[in-house]
């Protein structure tokens, strides 16, 4: 992401990743789409705010000539080498250079330092976890200099049909397995409207029963960003970039104000 989504919390960031997975890897129904994309512009791809490399399978399953997952979080990026290392087909494509992966910022992409065009920049989730419009000016502006002469951006968050409309006190949202224990995950979150966009305030509680009977907690707070629909077609706007089609969710639905996804497919603007 545009930093380490894991700094500064009190837990260790190696276990919180893995819980990050536990979650995120159930996610399936975006990989046609993304299959599809990367079928459609075949070439090279940046997958910023890659995480565990959750995409690359599909992606290279759609032809991907090269595969550059960048992230901010060192931890998740220890997962995405992990993942590579066990899958043949991701192994064998990070041997001969087509899956390649960096610590990076995505807020400040020039310091890739690479000649590289891309056919097709993915950003799924990346956007809640910039700190405001400027940040997001910063990143499309980065993306905006990576682009090749056809290539496409995916914008891809949350949709306003998921958007929190009131606070939430902590609750329990999942329980699940992992080695064979019991993970048992709480949020809370706050919000607040700006001028620029929702500020959520969203902090976890992850309870880890152990081997010994013991119950391992690990706390963990992220401070959201989701901007509105006005602001962040200006901000696409005043980086040189232009909205090419909008979806309302992985099956290619037309967005309406209930709708789950925000997808922008995004090109640099002409004249």
């Amino acid at each position: 992401m545009s930093a380490d989504i894991f700094a500064g919390q009190l837990a260790d960031p190696d276990p919180l990743a893995e819980l990050y997975d536990l979650e995120h890897d159930e996610v399936t129904e975006d990989l046609f789409f993304y299959r599809e994309m990367a079928a459609r512009q075949r070439g090279a791809i940046l997958d910023l705010g890659c995480g565990s490399g959750r995409l690359f399978a599909t992606l290279l399953h759609g032809g991907a000539r090269l595969i550059l997952g960048v992230d901010g979080s060192p931890a998740l990026l220890r997962r995405a080498h992990v993942r590579v290392a066990g899958d043949d087909r991701l192994r064998r494509a990070a041997a001969v250079g087509r899956i390649v992966l960096l610590d990076g910022d995505v807020r400040h992409l020039g310091s890739l330092h690479r000649s590289e065009r891309f056919d097709l920049v993915v950003a799924a989730g990346v956007l809640p976890h910039l700190d405001g419009p400027e940040e997001a000016l910063q990143m499309l502006g980065s993306i905006k200099r990576l682009l090749g002469p056809d290539g496409r951006l995916v914008l891809d968050d949350v949709g306003p049909g998921l958007l929190p409309v009131r606070d939430l006190p902590l609750s329990v949202d999942w329980r699940r397995m992992l080695h064979g224990r019991e993970v048992v995950r709480r949020s809370q979150l706050m919000r607040r409207e700006a001028p620029e966009g929702l500020r959520v305030a969203f902090s976890t509680l992850v309870d880890v029963t152990q081997a010994d009977g013991t119950i391992a907690r690990l706390p963990a707070s992220h401070r959201l960003w989701y901007p509105y629909a006005d602001a962040l077609m200006s901000l696409v706007r005043e980086a040189g970039l232009a909205v090419e089609r909008a979806y309302g969710s992985h099956d290619l639905d037309p967005p309406e104000d209930d709708s789950e996804r925000r997808i922008l497919v995004i090109r640099v603007a002409v004249g």
